[in-house]
């Protein structure tokens, strides 16, 4: 009989050892599951702001200005070559961008005509 009782205290132990293993094995999972998705989320914002950015940058016609998105809103203001843009995400991250800024003249925007297949071009040569 003693040996009995022995026996199902060694199951036992075994099957809390079994649970407690399993246990720190499934938070493991589940804390890089979570780091993983913020890593992601963090990763998604990021990558919308610097969007914004760049839409704000081809849209910027005068000194200072605002452009309003469904994900935020974007404030820039042009300094000597500079463009500088604030990006304000909708979850309240904030973002700051510089970019060089160079004004195309009316003559740079054009675009030339290709040219014809017959005439040579010396600039090429």
């Amino acid at each position: 009989m003693l040996l009995h009782r022995k026996a199902k205290a060694g199951v036992l132990l075994y099957a809390l050892l079994m649970s407690a293993v399993f246990s720190l094995l499934l938070q493991f999972y589940l804390n890089r599951t979570v780091a993983a998705e913020r890593q992601y989320q963090a990763q998604n914002t990021a990558s919308q702001a610097f969007l914004m950015a760049e839409l704000t940058r081809d849209l910027a016609d005068s000194g200072s200005g605002t452009v309003i998105f469904t994900q935020g809103k974007t404030s820039y203001k042009q300094e000597a070559g500079k463009l500088e843009i604030q990006v304000q995400m909708a979850n309240g991250k904030q973002y700051h961008y510089y970019f060089l800024y160079k004004k195309q003249s009316d003559k740079e925007q054009k675009t030339e005509l290709p040219e014809t297949p017959g005439e040579e071009n010396n600039e090429a040569n």
